[in-house]
This record gives C-alpha cells, structure tokens and sequence, in this order.
C-alpha cells in the first residue's frame, strides 16, 4: 500500500501515542445504468470479496455510487434492488437515473427494503423535507469503528431528469452543497465518527473542488463523469480537504464494466495514513443466476433472432462509430418510412452479446425511453446538427454531447470534429454528396428521431422547425420488429460498415471545455 506523506497529515497541538491502525477493505461501483449481463460480474466480484475477507482482522464497506438502474422499467429496477440486498451493499446515492421514472415510483421501488440504504443530503422536497425513504447520512459500524457516509445527489439533476418527473424536488447548489455537507460531516463528529466516506454523484471534478472545501472528508466515492480512475495518485485522486488531510477519490467508470478494491488505514484520529486502489474489469459474460432471476421476477424474454458476429460496445460510445447503434437508426428508417433517422451516441448504453437474442437485450440497450418523431428538416439543418455535434463532443472532456449516428447519412470528420464529407444515401444505395460548407435550405429530408433529440436542449439544431407526427413507442419495438423480419436473423452480422468514419488530424487539438456526463 501507498504510505501518505505525513507532513500533510493533521494532529492535535499535542500527538497522542497511537493506539492502533483501523484497516478498511471498501468494495465499490458506481453509474451502472442497469446493465444487468455485466451485472453478474458484479456479483461474482462480490461474493469473491466475501469469501477473501472472511476471519480477517478487517472492516468491510460495499458502497455504490448512484444511477444503479436506468430508465422507467419498475420490474427490473425492483430486480436490480434486490440484487443490490443480496450481494450485501451498505449504500447507494441517489444519482439522476434512480428517478427516472419520476419521484413516486422511486419511493415506491425502495418502500421496506432491508438493507442497501439511499442516501442523499443536497435533495429536499419543497417543503424542506428529506426525500421519503432516503436519508441524509447514517453510521455504519465494525468490529467497534464507526463510519460516517454522506450521500451526494447531482448538482444539475434538474436539467438530466425531465422536470415534470421529479416536479417536488430541488437540489442544491454547489456552494450550499458544501456548506451542508459540511454540517453533516460536523453532526457525525459530534457522534464520534472521525472516519467520514461521502457517496458522491456529482462527477470527478466537482469532488475535487469539494474535497478541496471540506474539513473531515478522507474518501469520496464518485460517479456521473463516468471516470475510471486506478490507482492513487497525489494530486489526482489523492488530494487534500480545507485543513490539509488527505482525501482518496474514487470511481470505476460505468455500466459495471468494472468494480474497486480500496484497501486503507487510518491512524486513532480517524486521517488516512497508508492507501491502496485497485479497479478490476468485470466478467461480462451473461450469469446463468442473474438470467434466471430475471426470468423470474420480469418473466422470460422471446428470442428475436441469433448474433454470429458483432461489433462490442466502444470504449467510448459518444465518439466513436457503432455498428449496433447504426443498425438501430435503420430499423427507425424502416417503421417510420423516412429518408434519415439519427440518434445521439449516448442514447445507446449497451451492445448485445454473440449468442441468442431476446426483447430484452434490445430493450437494455436503449433503456431511455422517448416517444418517436416523423418529420422534415432540410440539408441545411441536417448538416448544421451533424457538424455542431461533433466540434463540441470532440471539443469537451467528456465528449459531451455525442456524436450524430445515422441512417441514410455517410459522413467522416477528423479527430477535432472537424466535418470533411456528407452524403445522403437513399434506400437504393445511391449516394449524393452534399457540400458542407454550403449545404441547401431548400431541400428537404423526411427524418425519424426521438423526442429527447427534439426538445432541442442537448442538440438545438435538431429540434424540428415544421410539423411532426409522433408516435407512442420507442426505437427498441422498432428494433425487435426489424430484427425479426431479417432473413438472417438466425445468424446476424452487425460490423461496421463506414457510415461513420473519423480520421486522424495533425493540426493542433482545439480547447477542450469542462462538461458533464450523464
């Protein structure tokens, strides 16, 4: 373990002869999006972690750092609960996907559980109350040491969760979060609990700043920005609160492609002296156990087809082509009879695996749910979405908001977000090229998208100018529908096929802006 230079370390005016070391083994996770397949790694990590630190002379904590489920399906949010109480984790945050399906669905997911506790502080409801079922902070104890955690809800939640779902709620903001995080830290100090854990989902660099601000903190559990973050590295994750102790940060990146070991130790005032980090991929092969419980609990899933060949899921889906997603905007092409659909990256959170296909793979792979939208936009605006996409995905650090994937469109930009070529495509094959830098605002496109890309919040230029007609399903019925009617659906083949291409440029990478990630 990485021993924590003790100049920084605060004592009191006059040191007292240490009484013994606390040694804390923390399990943690974090943004899994209800990625249940990769899930089963989770539990099996899970039950390994049991089995090595039983009879040892050590404290255990298991913490998940919010957005455990995603989207509106109460029945699998219910499952992955109960999976959470299985596999023994103490608590959750409270990230913006918990409420997906609005306020009361999420206090009616977590009425009566034992186990897994929701904790957030920065989250009231209107008349000042804590959110029914979740509290602010608790105590957890072993072998006699206490441990405070602190639950953190997102800053921006009102702007990544539609409002009219969570229409009761208000969040703080950063700088009364610190102040009441800060009050927490104190009322748990008064308890006599000098080690404090904040289960945080307000994303990398706003813990940072916030360890920064705070006295009493020593780990932070992080999520939101979606950072997989190994190791511990002095100025990185290992930073220092107001007073000048350390502070770990931590985080696993997302969908439980991975999970966190944190081995540390404190000295009798409760400060870090000795830390070590490991962040381990998943196993992310389907779990027979976590497929029956499904089974169970949702009810068995019908096969829509067979992949013999598939591209995974990207390292980093916002900027970087996919064939599944690609696949998916043609089958929108198809239902709704258009000339184009388009779909933001990050829509799509998971890529099936080889092997049989349910419903359900589909229905996980876009767990967002929208309604659909036929209408007209002209080259102009087609060619203004695709290229404001990409300059600003390619210009942030998180590649915030994603690229533009298409159907019935072949474009290649550079490594900057740079567009270089367009061409429209029809349903023969034919391919027009359109000139990018004066494209037409006459010619007009029928195009199919979602409603989230139409409310124009993320991607202004796509919201629609003329007439829409909607529909009340999303892109997984037109999906299943369209991997059914294939003639190869009893072996597909989902590669790549250029429609997307994005080149390497010499030329000076532009400033990259500080966003977020959702």
């Amino acid at each position: 373990m990485e021993k924590i230079n003790s100049k920084y370390l605060i004592y009191p005016k006059e040191p007292q002869a240490p009484k013994g070391t606390t040694k804390l083994k923390l399990f943690y996770t974090n943004d899994w999006h209800g990625q249940t397949d990769n899930m089963g790694g989770i539990l099996g990590a899970s039950l390994q972690f049991d089995s090595s630190t039983k009879g040892q002379n050590v404290d255990t904590l298991k913490l998940i750092a919010g957005d455990s489920w995603s989207g509106g399906n109460t029945k699998k949010n219910n499952l992955i609960l109960n999976l959470m109480n299985y596999m023994g984790f103490d608590a959750c945050a409270i990230g913006n996907h918990e409420l997906d399906a609005g306020t009361k669905s999420f206090i009616d997911t977590i009425k009566g559980t034992i186990g897994t506790k929701f904790v957030t502080s920065n989250i009231k409801t209107q008349d000042g109350k804590s959110l029914e079922g979740t509290v602010s902070s608790f105590v957890k104890e072993e072998n006699g040491n206490k441990y405070g955690i602190i639950g953190l809800s997102p800053i921006d939640l009102k702007t990544v969760v539609a409002v009219e779902k969570i229409p009761e709620l208000d969040v703080m903001g950063f700088e009364q979060t610190v102040e009441n995080t800060q009050a927490e830290i104190d009322k748990l100090r008064k308890q006599g609990v000098n080690k404090i854990i904040i289960l945080s989902h307000i994303g990398k660099d706003l813990d940072e700043k916030l360890a920064s601000q705070l006295d009493g903190v020593d780990i932070i559990v992080g999520g939101h920005s979606h950072d997989k973050i190994e190791g511990v590295k002095e100025g990185e994750n290992l930073v220092r609160s107001k007073s000048g102790q350390p502070v770990v940060i931590l985080q696993t990146g997302q969908n439980a492609q991975n999970y966190g070991i944190l081995n540390a130790e404190f000295d009798v005032n409760g400060i870090l002296t000795c830390v070590s980090n490991s962040v381990i991929e998943t196993n992310r092969n389907k779990n027979s156990i976590v497929e029956r419980i499904k089974d169970s609990e949702i009810g068995s899933s019908p096969a829509v087809g067979t992949i013999k060949e598939i591209n995974p899921m990207p390292e980093n889906r916002k900027i970087t082509p996919s064939a599944w997603t690609g696949m998916v905007a043609d089958s929108m092409c198809k239902a709704l009879n258009t000339d184009i659909a388009i779909i933001n990256s990050a829509n799509i959170r998971k890529v099936p695996q080889i092997g049989k296909l349910t419903e359900r793979d589909v229905e996980e792979s876009a767990p967002m749910k929208n309604e659909l939208i036929k209408t007209q936009m002209s080259e102009e605006q087609i060619v203004s979405a695709i290229k404001d996409a990409a300059q600003r995905s390619f210009g942030s650090v998180d590649s915030y908001p994603g690229l533009l994937q298409c159907s019935g469109v072949k474009y290649t930009i550079d490594s900057n977000g740079k567009l270089l070529h367009l061409s429209f495509v029809d349903k023969e094959g034919k391919e027009t090229v359109v000139d990018v830098n004066n494209p037409s605002k006459t010619k007009m496109y029928t195009v199919a998208l979602d409603s989230f890309l139409a409310n124009g919040k993320e991607y202004p230029d796509m919201m629609p100018k003329g007439e829409v007609e909607k529909f009340n399903f999303d892109k997984d019925k037109t999906m299943i529908d369209y991997l059914k009617s294939r003639q190869d659906k009893d072996e597909l083949i989902i590669k790549d096929d250029g429609r997307l291409k994005i080149v390497q440029t010499s030329e000076p990478q532009q400033q990259r802006n500080n966003t977020r990630n959702i």
